[in-house]
């Protein structure tokens, strides 16, 4: 798994001129926002089976974090407090109400909410819905989980687009005296442990699920090519996967997931009663799913990213459960609202959703065996859960990819510029391509712009995987006033049928954000120095400004390009006649 450790440390080694502890101050601006809130009997705890403490070391502070995110933590009951994760401390905000809460639960305090829920019984109050909501349609991200049942549904149930996302109320734990109920338990726990039998402590052993990503396959002329979503991507995976490359282009997918013996279940949403149905709970009243901004006709719902299979025997936790039903079910489902319409009056589209079946997948018990007589998806040095230190095994580094890439997918659009403007300062000062750079001040047309971008892609994609780049100059045409319906058509599968080359523009655009770049941070150490020092956002304008520049010399040289094609079409139709 050194593919997910060494890759990104590819990209940082571009600012490695520069002190490592400036470099980790004058980037805490640019971090993702994060609150993270639970309740009843899940906690924050190292050393409880229902912690979330190993999930938030995976985020912080284990190898493989590239953008470390600032988290707040709350619980809706009580909670001891601090928390400590490696070095850093934690207060627990306690009591927690989404209305009243300090800072107030908004997008200009917070980029994503993740809520892992245990509760429910009842509901939030509307008044609470009712913020969520707010920042729901305001572009923040979230993510939501509960368990088997109803656990979860107090603060995830009436959710706008989560509430449809996943079932919170109606999936059986096998204790059920009505055996055709109880047998659509969603089991995951498909091998038993060293003793041959199905328990609840085989959650806890180094055997995950095998997760089945689903794959967009089109058509490309006679061959098909398959897209994988971004969150199930390891670093230097392939986005797009043609035929041609046969099994290679699969082999960087994350394929495995924490099990559990009684999870719930993820849904896509493709109804036609749901997508144009309006959000008309807790005194609101909305439409749920916004049209597509390419194509507003169409309203954009949700996908299942993942699925699993429920396949369990008979399993010994407290009583022995029946044998499940065998079924394929909804593990992750995923919502991309930067497709969508903003709503009246947001100046940001809606915001991403992923949703997942248990919060088993990111508690103690589950990663690294706390709670259990078993060592978890790893090994501890000391020979049992919580003795020496633990070191996770290649399975959960791949676990550990999924919950960063989350995180990266969930951030809201309108903070793609502090992000990219880290990204374009690591590649202006990159070994890899240092060349290129010296060859800057002469570039002036749009070729040029493709060439040293198609360079500066290739490091991004041994970094972050071929994703990276696509979404980083997709955020950013988002964001532009005047090309922002660029950033849909890129999107779009329409492109492929024309005789536009989607991967010239991407090229062309970041070749052209690099090139400003490099003259807006010198080769003098001194001088970059107090510029990334200095709040970076002053030199946004001009990043803004030549994405817009650089957008005019593409789709010129784009139309020039067909006119030529066509006149050269004409000439030899009519030399035929």
């Amino acid at each position: 798994m050194e593919l997910i450790r060494t890759n990104v440390n590819l990209l940082e080694a571009g600012l490695a001129r520069f002190d490592i502890n400036d470099l980790v101050a004058w980037r805490r601006r640019c971090r993702p926002k994060v609150l993270v809130v639970t309740d009843g009997s899940l906690s924050f705890n190292e050393n409880s089976g229902f912690g979330l403490w190993r999930f938030l070391h995976a985020i912080t502070l284990a190898p493989g974090v590239s953008n470390k995110p600032v988290l707040t933590l709350a619980h809706r009951n009580g909670h001891t407090s601090p928390i400590s994760v490696g070095a850093d401390s934690y207060n627990v905000q306690t009591n927690f109400n989404f209305q009243t809460a300090s800072p107030a639960v908004t997008v200009q305090n917070y980029d994503q909410i993740w809520i892992f829920g245990i509760q429910g019984g009842g509901s939030i109050t509307d008044a609470e819905i009712g913020v969520i909501a707010e920042f729901m349609n305001s572009g923040g991200g979230v993510f939501a989980t509960g368990d088997h049942a109803t656990l979860g549904r107090t603060v995830s149930g009436r959710l706008p687009r989560i509430r449809h996302m996943r079932e919170w109320s109606d999936v059986p734990m096998g204790t059920e005296n009505d055996a055709n109920q109880a047998v659509m338990r969603i089991d995951t726990v498909v091998n038993p442990g060293a003793n041959g039998i199905y328990e609840f402590d085989d959650q806890s052993d180094d055997i995950p699920q095998r997760l089945y990503p689903n794959y967009k396959v089109t058509a490309s002329g006679n061959q098909w090519t398959a897209s994988i979503h971004p969150i199930l991507m390891l670093p230097g995976a392939m986005l797009n996967r043609p035929e041609a490359n046969g099994a290679a282009g699969f082999t960087n997918d994350i394929d495995v997931h924490p099990d559990h013996p009684h999870e719930s279940v993820c849904y896509e949403v493709t109804s036609n009663a749901v997508l144009n149905g309006n959000y008309n709970d807790a005194g609101l009243n909305f439409a749920e799913f916004q049209p597509s901004a390419a194509a507003p006709a169409q309203r954009i719902g949700a996908d299942v990213v993942a699925f699993g299979v429920s396949g369990g025997r008979s399993v010994q936790n407290g009583v022995w459960k029946p044998p499940v039903k065998p079924r394929m079910f909804g593990v992750l489902s995923a919502y991309d609202g930067r497709l969508a319409q903003a709503y009246a009056g947001k100046s940001q589209r809606p915001g991403r959703i992923v949703c997942d079946s248990t919060w088993h997948h990111y508690v103690n018990i589950n990663l690294d065996g706390r709670g259990s007589g078993r060592n978890g998806l790893g090994n501890w040095s000391g020979g049992a859960p919580g003795n020496g230190v633990f070191t996770p095994s290649a399975a959960l580094e791949k676990i550990y990819t999924t919950y960063r890439n989350m995180l990266n997918w969930l951030q809201p659009a309108n903070r793609i510029w502090c992000h990219l403007f880290w990204t374009l300062a690591e590649l202006r000062f990159h070994p890899l391509i240092l060349e290129e750079i010296l060859e800057v001040p002469r570039l002036k047309n749009w070729r040029d712009f493709v060439a040293l971008g198609a360079e500066a892609r290739r490091v991004l994609n041994l970094a972050l995987g071929s994703q990276a780049t696509t979404e980083l100059v997709k955020d950013a045409l988002l964001d532009s006033k005047s090309n922002h319906p660029f950033a849909d058509l890129l999107s779009s599968d329409e492109l492929a049928e024309t005789a536009v080359d989607r991967d010239e523009f991407i090229n062309g655009v970041l070749g052209g954000l690099l090139a400003e770049m490099t003259d807006i941070l010198p080769d003098d150490d001194d001088t970059t120095a107090k510029i990334l020092r200095d709040d970076v956002s002053k030199a946004v304008p001009r990043l803004q400004k030549r994405i817009d520049a650089v957008m005019d010399q593409g789709i010129q040289a784009q139309l020039t390009r067909l006119e030529k094609t066509r006149s050269l079409f004409d000439r030899a139709k009519a030399a035929c006649a």
